[in-house]
């Protein structure tokens, strides 16, 4: 083997150069939460950033491509450290082909790579084919030379890919495995590529999408078929240090020696537990590269699952003694294995340890409530002389009191007791099938869009930062029916609706939380409106509104040519005010907040901006004034706003902040404002400053765990916001009869006047009721040794009844009240009694409370010692009185109703 390739860095960047060797163009990974497509919870393969290429071949920035994709799967979480190849987190090196090469250079390339390069043993290389794949077998065994032995044929399950949804690209696939050696083997005579246990490890899998599955079950092959391929970073690390498996290489065993350091000194390490070691790794990696993102664990969605991986590697340990927030210290272990390849995690490490603590306690907190719960469950199933906890009480301990079903087996075994395994999985899989309904992550539903050419060249060049309006060429159209666009503001239901693309456009497509631009094409000399822009593959899709019945456009489109084009430029230059605007904002925030702040979003449109950012706790007032005042010195101060095409990772290295939840191609535009602020941003600007006018924070608010939002005005809007500000200002100091500059002040002092009132109506409603009060006490009765107090007490709300209840509790024992008054045209009543009733006779007031509803005609409920009562039957008041003495003898003796 190659001794210069060792590390997983090495890997990395070994496999990159060989492909960008080979023409492929380096394109960086993708985020790990999918930008704009609501199919995924996860990138899960690095196609993913890709799959509209290979639907849509023409036009794109490259034909082939090169990446090392980060990636996430929870398909089989129990695998997860017990396997060499189950991971959550792990990496995925690919190399892309969209209508350029196909199977012969994806095989040739990579053997090269693997014997040449790598210089694995052939004698240890083994591949697999679908069984039907032929053109793949001659190229294996006549173009590589491998013996047809070592070429086996698989079935559709391990050799033909996709499609995702119903229908889709697809294609046969061919893997390569590395023979680990006979004692990893599971003892089968028929163990070979394809079999489940560790021996033959499969680390390349060359995907050769080559079909359309159609709706009728046909594979109709593609006019350009393409080359996906995955590589585990992992497992190929685990070949090339020649370690046992993926969580001795360097990746992981950092991480693992910083784990059996906090285990307690006594504690023995066997299979059993370093299978545990290494979920809680694999767990950890997840939850560091996804919180640095901006995903955060909560109770649903990607979230959900960040918090499910949290809670079972605490579990574990938990289980082995350690009761301590534990997870968060293995950041900075994580981010100094990674960062030398992800330099973002150095950027977030503080955060991502800190929202990882804060989940941690919080879980802790929640084990120790669940542990009372479930000792007063282990009491209820020994009392009833059972031998197991039923799935649905081992389920509720689960779901309603987050206590991990793995801790509940493990107790529950020192209990004595087993649990419902399979009626626990039942009640799991109906939860799982309540929150698929409800969710926004479903099958991924391929569509291959079929429009009619006109012309043939170069579409969707984008020309909008030079000019709003020119001419150009049509290239494709297609009809389409406007109740398909429901978010779209069509003028009416009349008229038709088209997708249009041309060759060259002005028109700025939805993309990087700016909107589209919106204006008018001229087409044979009738204008239509442009309602929407957005991307699809490689082309910028126009969405275009005519009064023109669909017959009458067609013969306007038929023809093709040329057509005028015009941005609305009004409006163009509101939005390129916000976008620019948020440039600053964002570096006003890291100068007042913190440079811990980075954006998790943002929406820019021609009435305002909001910019979405990672933080913890509200941005204080002053602090708000602080970064307004920083922004408009910036827009007074009239700089230069610049833009320049370059190298992804140069730009990066330069200092240009890249935005995690954006997928760049390896030429990215770079921004910069002056020396204040510079970011990686496609969108439109104004050329200095000094065009945004104004600048105006109208609010700051929570979104989410972590997750602060501003949204903010500029321009006009912001003037004419200030001017109604004024306005009201001035009205209000006109109602007040003082000046502007006095009004804050009047305003305080009438407040002032009002609370004093307040309190005096409290207290001489204090004093009212408190001689009806002193009057009941004087009248109460008693009944086997209990005072017994009854009456109407003139209580304008149910505060005030209950501060009397509380009273004559202070000043009473063995004594029991109950006190009542109309209130908001129903009859309320409040029920006291005394601790040492409650403790010497059991007489409560929620079972009293029970007992007098069925008399009021109402209901209530609440505690031992003080319980509420309501009813709209205002005569039950003397019912109530006169049955409640007989209620109370019978509740002393014990007896029920």
């Amino acid at each position: 083997m190659n001794e210069k390739i060792k590390t997983a860095h090495e890997i990395r960047r070994a496999y990159v150069d060989f492909f960008i060797e080979k023409g492929h163009t380096e394109v960086p990974s993708a985020p790990l939460a999918p930008k704009g497509d609501p199919t995924l919870l996860f990138t899960s393969a690095g196609m993913v950033q890709f799959k509209d290429y290979y639907l849509q071949p023409d036009n794109l920035p490259y034909s082939t491509a090169v990446s090392v994709q980060k990636c996430l799967r929870a398909g089989d979480l129990e695998s997860v450290g017990r396997t060499l190849r189950h991971h959550t987190f792990f990496e995925m090196l690919g190399n892309f082909s969209f209508g350029d090469y196909f199977k012969l250079e994806a095989i040739r390339w990579a053997w090269e790579f693997v014997i040449e390069l790598l210089e694995l043993p052939e004698k240890r290389l083994t591949v697999s084919i679908f069984t039907e794949d032929d053109e793949a077998f001659e190229i294996w065994n006549k173009e590589i030379g491998l013996p047809a032995d070592r070429i086996f044929r698989l079935g559709k399950k391990d050799n033909f890919w996709g499609p995702v949804g119903a229908t889709g690209v697809c294609g046969p696939c061919s893997e390569i495995y590395y023979d680990t050696g006979p004692e990893r083997s599971c003892g089968e005579a028929a163990c070979a590529p394809g079999c489940d246990c560790d021996r033959y490890l499969e680390f390349w899998n060359l995907v050769f999408p080559q079909f359309f599955l159609e709706e009728n079950g046909h594979y109709r092959p593609l006019k350009e078929p393409g080359i996906d391929t995955g590589l585990g970073l992992e497992r190929l690390a685990t070949i090339m240090q020649g370690v046992e498996d993926n969580f001795h290489t360097d990746l992981f065993a950092p991480i693992l020696s910083a784990l059996e350091g906090m285990l307690p000194s006594s504690f023995e390490i066997g299979l059993e537990e370093r299978m545990s070691l290494n979920m809680i790794a694999d767990h950890a990696r997840a939850l560091t590269f996804t919180i640095s993102e901006g995903i955060y664990p909560s109770n649903e969605g990607r979230g959900y699952l960040l918090r499910r991986l949290l809670r079972r590697a605490l579990t574990r340990f938990y289980i082995y003694g350690v009761a301590e927030p534990f997870l968060h210290e293995l950041v900075d272990v994580i981010t100094g294995v990674m960062k030398e390849d992800y330099p973002e995690l150095e950027d977030r490490r503080r955060d991502a340890s800190m929202i990882i603590r804060a989940e941690e306690e919080n879980f802790f907190r929640t084990l120790e409530d669940g542990r009372s719960r479930f000792a007063s469950l282990v009491g209820e199933v020994k009392g009833a002389g059972e031998k197991e906890i039923s799935g649905d009480k081992v389920f509720l301990l689960y779901d309603t009191f987050g206590f991990p079903v793995e801790l509940t087996r493990e107790l529950s075994a020192a209990e004595g007791l087993g649990i419902d395994e399979e009626g626990f999985e039942g009640a799991m899989e109906q939860q799982r099938q309540r929150a698929q309904e409800k969710s926004d992550f479903g099958a991924d539903e391929q569509e291959q869009i079929s429009m009619i050419e006109l012309s043939s060249g170069e579409s969707s060049m984008f020309t909008g930062y030079e000019t709003v309006t020119g001419e150009a060429e049509l290239r494709k159209y297609r009809i389409v029916e406007k109740s398909s666009f429901p978010s779209v503001s069509w003028s009416g239901s009349d008229g038709s609706a088209v997708e249009l693309i041309l060759d060259r456009t002005p028109f700025y497509a939805t993309s990087g939380g700016q909107v589209a631009d919106i204006g008018w094409i001229e087409i044979d000399g009738r204008r239509l409106t442009v309602r929407d822009v957005f991307k699809r593959g490689g082309e910028t899709v126009h969405l275009v509104e005519s009064d023109d019945p669909p017959q009458t456009l067609e013969k306007s489109l038929a023809g093709g040519g040329r057509v005028r084009v015009q941005v609305d430029d009004e409006r163009r230059m509101s939005i390129a005010r916000n976008h620019t605007a948020t440039h600053l904002l964002h570096a006003a925030l890291r100068k007042v907040v913190g440079g811990h702040v980075t954006q998790a979003g943002s929406l820019v449109d021609e009435e305002r901006l909001r910019f979405d950012f990672n933080h913890f706790q509200a941005v204080v007032p002053e602090a708000l004034r602080r970064i307004e005042e920083d922004v408009n010195r910036n827009i007074r101060a009239a700089l230069p706003v610049t833009t320049e095409m370059t190298d992804y990772k140069k730009a990066v290295d330069d200092g240009v902040t890249a935005l995690f939840d954006e997928k760049y191609g390896a030429k990215v535009r770079a921004v910069r404002i002056s020396d204040i602020s510079a970011e990686l941003c496609g969108g439109t600007h104004v050329s200095n400053t000094g065009q945004i006018g104004t600048f105006l924070v109208i609010s700051e608010s929570s979104i989410a765990a972590g997750v602060r939002r501003i949204e903010a005005i500029t321009g006009s809007r912001a003037i004419a916001c200030i001017q109604d500000m004024r306005e009201q200002e001035e009205e209000i100091a006109g109602v007040l009869k003082v000046t502007r500059d006095e009004s804050a002040g009047r305003v305080r002092a009438l407040l002032d006047e009002v609370d004093g009132l307040n309190k005096e109506i409290r207290r001489m409603e204090r004093g009212g009721a408190g001689g009806e009060l002193d009057r009941i006490i004087g009248a109460a009765q008693d009944v086997d040794g209990i005072r017994i107090a009854a009456g109407r007490l003139p209580a304008k709300d149910i505060a005030s009844l209950r501060n009397q209840a509380d009273i004559f509790r202070s000043r009473s024992e063995n004594a029991i009240a109950v006190l009542s008054a109309p209130i908001k045209k129903k009859l309320q009543f409040i029920v006291t009694v005394t601790d040492d009733l409650i403790d010497t006779r059991g007489i409560t007031a929620d079972n009293l409370v029970r007992e007098l509803g069925d008399i009021a005609g109402g209901g209530g409920g609440g505690k031992k010692h003080l319980a509420q009562l309501g009813t709209k039957d205002m005569e039950s008041e003397g019912r109530v009185f006169e049955a409640l003495p007989d209620i109370v003898r019978r509740m002393a003796k014990g007896q029920s109703k």
